[in-house]
């Protein structure tokens, strides 16, 4: 009977020890960083349909110093001439504003260009 309760209180503190390191692990915090975007699509339209703001809203996250990228991809593998367009912006992620300015600039072009070819 003393060496069952005895392995059990000996078990219960290993098992009360082990837990304790395991908490501290859990509160740290980790950081996360997203460096790049990428959008490829078969159609203008869904070109047209991206939402700028939820764009700024992923890079939130990041310092200002980070370097990150955007690109965006339009491929019509069926149509006749088979285009393929792509366009890519990195910069700072303080410099956003500009970053998503000169993407949207890029899309239109892209979207200006493929229709004209589409078929």
């Amino acid at each position: 009977m003393k060496v069952i309760l005895l392995i059990l209180l000996l078990s219960f503190s290993f098992f009360a020890y082990g837990q304790k390191d395991n908490l501290s692990i859990i509160n740290e915090k980790s950081e996360v960083k997203i460096t790049a975007v990428s959008y490829a699509v078969n159609s203008a339209k869904e070109l047209q349909s991206i939402d700028w703001k939820e764009i700024k809203e992923v890079f939130n996250s990041n310092k200002g110093s980070e370097k990150i990228e955007m690109s965006f991809a339009l491929n019509y593998p069926n149509s006749k001439y088979k285009i393929k367009s792509s366009i890519k912006v990195s910069g700072q992620t303080k410099d956003i504003d500009s970053l998503i300015f000169r993407a949207k600039k890029g899309v239109k072009s892209i979207i200006k260009i493929s229709n004209k070819y589409k078929n």
